[in-house]
């Protein structure tokens, strides 16, 4: 299996991203702008891939949990996804501005999907485990010593 980046993250701050897409893929950019959110898939070049548990929510979670249990960047195949608000698409210069953007500067992106209400969502009940209701109702659980950020 062989990935290509379809672009970088050139900038990133606590407001705003910045995607620079591949000349090659820019037209793949026509009619993103209709869109108010994108889901950004990017690699997480910088990810310790040796990492099976983690304590979530940047160690805020008392419980240890497996990887695939929670959207910590630390995972054996570093594929990482971020639903961004659109804020600009220029496909002719190929960049894409964006907020809610959650990876670093210099991350590869792997492909954009724009996020479709219905779609995006699951038929029926959504459960989740009790520290997710916990952190949505702004409890953060106890700090334990020893969490992993």
């Amino acid at each position: 299996m062989r990935l290509t980046p379809i672009g970088w993250v050139i900038e990133r701050t606590d407001e705003e991203g910045l995607v620079k897409v591949r000349e090659r893929y820019r037209k793949c950019l026509e009619g993103l702008e209709g869109f108010s959110h994108v889901w950004i898939l990017w690699w997480g070049h910088e990810a310790d891939r040796t990492v099976k548990r983690v304590r979530p929510v940047h160690g805020e979670v008392p419980e240890l949990v497996g990887v695939f249990a929670c959207r910590s960047p630390d995972r054996p195949n570093p594929v990482l996804l971020t639903l961004c608000r659109i804020l600009e698409v220029r496909p002719n210069s190929g960049e894409l501005r964006v907020t809610g953007l959650d990876a670093r500067a210099g991350s590869p992106v792997v492909d954009m999907k724009p996020y479709l209400p219905g779609y995006d969502e699951p038929d029926g009940e959504v459960s989740v485990p009790e520290w997710i209701e916990m952190i949505k109702q702004g409890h953060r659980p106890p700090r334990t010593p020893g969490h992993r950020r």
